[in-house]
């Protein structure tokens, strides 16, 4: 998933699910730790990986070809009500999405590429999920959060409060058919800023590798407590681990050369500077 792991003297790797691709970077799986840090410096911090496509659950499709409609879930809109409906079956456009009814979403529904009217839940983008029916129209479940669908991998989505936009891909490293996915702008120091915990989950804002940021499934642990992988320190956290060592230990992110972030403490720079929006970002002590 561009995911890879995210920082610390060390940092692991996200979820621990298949690598997949980014447009221009790659996420690893968890278990590909980085050690060659030492006591003192940290590694370049990396996305955790998405999962790979098994479209996180869409539900079953109605098929439904209700009201046409534009939800602007995607980062294209509809012509004058003309629904640009997905190959290979047609229900319905999942970029537009339109073809359904107000109170559904147009998800891909198979590895296949072939789309459906998914009923729609409540959940805003880039909180938790456990399928598509969790989230507001016109957004999918993916790497465990609600994401807009998108059409051009690789250039920005173009929709507020979005990235760039990333193919997800299958098991075997394929593009998954109709599977772009809109990244998710967020703040990694902000706890809150993909939602937090829900009934649905965690998510969190994590560093996608190329200087953006995404929300993706995130673990609960607080900064102070151990972890032998990315995901499993909570929003806001980062797993930090000294070279040699088989554990590490969660710490909160900070803005380099901003010790406020850290109440006063010194913020700790990466021995490969994680860049994100522009900014150096580190960890407090």
């Amino acid at each position: 998933m561009r995911h890879v792991s995210y920082f610390g003297a060390l940092l692991l790797l996200g979820t621990g699910l298949v690598a997949t691709a980014c447009a221009t970077g790659d996420r690893l799986a968890s278990s590909d730790l980085e050690s060659n840090a030492s006591p003192t410096d940290s590694d370049t911090p990396a996305p955790p990986p998405p999962t790979s496509y098994t479209n996180d659950g869409g539900g079953s499709s109605s098929g439904s070809s209700g009201a046409t409609s534009s939800s602007g879930g995607g980062d294209a809109g509809n012509d004058a009500g003309t629904c640009k409906t997905s190959a290979p079956n047609n229900v319905c456009g999942h970029v537009d999405q339109c073809g359904c009814t107000l109170a559904e979403t147009c998800d891909v529904v198979d590895a296949t590429g072939n789309v459906g009217c998914i009923t729609a839940g409540t959940a805003p983008m880039g909180h938790a999920c456990t399928s598509t029916a969790g989230c507001q129209r016109g957004l999918t479940c993916m790497f465990g959060a609600c994401h807009a669908f998108c059409n051009n991998a690789g250039s920005a989505c173009g929709k507020p409060n979005t990235g760039k936009c990333y193919q997800v891909k299958t098991q075997a490293g394929q593009p998954a058919p109709n599977y772009q996915v809109c990244m998710v702008q967020c703040d990694v120091r902000d706890a809150n800023a993909c939602g937090g915990t829900t009934a649905a989950g965690t998510a969190a804002c994590l560093p996608d590798g190329e200087g953006g940021t995404d929300c993706e499934t995130a673990g609960t642990r607080a900064a102070g407590q151990s972890c032998d992988s990315a995901n499993r320190c909570g929003p806001g956290t980062v797993c930090v681990v000294t070279s040699g060592q088989p554990t590490g230990t969660c710490k909160k992110w900070c803005r380099v050369g901003v010790n406020a972030d850290c109440g006063g403490a010194t913020c700790a720079g990466f021995q490969t500077k994680e860049i994100i929006g522009g900014v150096e970002h580190g960890h407090c002590p």
